[in-house]
């Protein structure tokens, strides 16, 4: 049974409309993050293999029901047969058949646990499939917010150059008219040779965030993939109290390490089966010829039906140390469990607390480069009258180059925090984890 399948129509549909949607040409796309984190949960091996484990994993199960049923077995064999006994005057070949029908009536609480533990797996390998999703979605969110602040800073010092060679150009006027010296052309082209690197070093990280997000995507790493949204600043209110509940609740993985525990001590309960006895019904059918399949040797010619029991009061403690064995495995999970329960709260706090800090970052910036906005007005205006020096038209630039570099990555911050604060609650991708508590649930109550 397939419990995912890739959605090659849909998702071949979404990247034709995304690729019409551009203008230029076939190797062009204008993409939101909704779209990117669509077309990576189809492409992404990382689901990919998510959906294989849950693939072996609902195997598993359908191993252990089936192996609480009825088994029919068929034995045969050839033998050339001789000697002095009478029943052998007649043939010398002998082509020997039993058919048989067993079924388990009783294998000491062995064949339960193990359907139980098969069951459990199944769920966390549904939980872990759910966890892949949503690291897939923060990890093409993070690469989607990188694109944005790349592309900003190329604007920024775009934006600089451009300031730069028009000052230059009014500093050259100002030169050949006799009222600036030559040192002021020189400190205006050392200051825009520096911003052009810069503005190429910016460009360079652009592609190399272009190149990353189409891999985690699934598209061509050529590709250019232009992002249709910008960097802004969307406040969220939810304390972090209320994070914390939420994700106690939600995350998947944390609720899986519960299902683990519970598989761990599933298998310790099957192993302890071998304290005690088995029973089998069975019905067996022998028949014998001279030839294939016929049944002319009368003294093999039988059937019995009944059932049997055995129990194997000794084995060398072989069973003591596979109990053993699941006791270790149930510690280690429920060591497992307190784990993941701590780094849970500790992701929540973490990305709060880095989102809180960039959005007191937003404001703060979002004043130093209105400030530094109007210092490079002021210079400009007091250098084209004669009053300031190129020296500070040069400082007031650098500031608002920074400042603006500084907004860009509270912002950049603020939206990379609140993507790693989704995927440390669980948000879910499209996923109801409702069922999964209310299995647990259910499980207490039968004991």
């Amino acid at each position: 049974m397939k419990f995912i399948r890739k959605k090659a129509g849909a998702s071949a549909m979404a990247l034709m409309m995304l690729t019409v949607g551009s203008a230029v040409s076939a190797e062009q796309m204008d993409i939101t993050l909704d779209e990117g984190v669509r077309l990576a949960l189809e492409r992404n091996y990382s689901i990919e293999e998510s959906a294989a484990d849950l693939d072996s994993a609902y195997w598993s199960l359908r191993e252990a029901r089936r192996n609480s049923g009825p088994t029919l077995s068929w034995t045969t064999a050839a033998n050339r047969v001789g000697g002095k006994a009478d029943n052998h005057a007649s043939y010398n070949r002998e082509f020997s058949n039993q058919v048989s029908l067993s079924m388990p009536l009783y294998s000491g609480g062995k064949l339960e646990n193990n359907m139980k533990s098969a069951k459990l797996g199944l769920s966390g390998a549904e939980l872990t499939l759910e966890r892949t999703r949503q690291s897939i979605r923060d990890t093409v969110s993070q690469d989607y917010y990188d694109m944005l602040r790349c592309r900003s800073q190329v604007a920024v010092y775009q934006e600089s150059v451009n300031n730069l060679q028009a000052h230059l150009d009014n500093v050259l006027i100002k030169y050949q008219a006799g009222t600036v010296a030559q040192k002021d052309i020189l400190s205006s082209e050392v200051s825009l040779a520096e911003k052009k690197q810069s503005l190429v070093t910016a460009q360079n990280d652009y592609h190399v965030a272009v190149a990353t997000f189409n891999n985690d995507v699934g598209l061509p790493t050529d590709m250019d993939t232009r992002p249709r949204e910008e960097l802004e600043y969307e406040r969220y209110g939810t304390a972090l109290e209320e994070c914390e509940a939420y994700a106690l609740l939600h995350r998947p993985d944390l609720l899986q390490k519960e299902y683990a525990l519970r598989q761990s001590k599933a298998k310790m309960e099957a192993a302890k089966a071998g304290y005690r006895p088995k029973v089998d019904a069975s019905v067996k059918r022998n028949f014998a010829g001279d030839s294939p399949f016929k049944d002319n040797i009368a003294s093999s010619d039988e059937w019995s039906a009944g059932i049997s029991a055995s129990w194997n009061i000794f084995d060398n403690q072989v069973t003591q140390a596979q109990v053993n064995q699941g006791k270790a495995s149930v510690r280690r999970a429920e060591a497992e469990l307190k784990d993941k329960l701590a780094g849970v709260k500790l992701d929540v706090r973490t990305a709060y607390l880095n989102l809180r800090a960039a959005e007191e970052n937003i404001k703060t910036m979002k004043e130093a480069l209105a400030k530094a906005e109007e210092d490079l007005r002021i210079e400009m205006v007091r250098y084209t009258a004669g009053v300031g020096t190129n020296l500070e038209v040069m400082d007031a630039q650098d500031k608002l180059v920074t400042a603006k570099g500084d907004y860009i990555s509270a912002l950049y911050s603020y939206n990379t925090s609140k993507a790693s604060l989704d995927k440390a609650m669980g948000i879910p991708v499209d996923f109801d984890i409702e069922p999964y508590w209310k299995a647990l649930e259910e499980q207490d109550k039968k004991g």
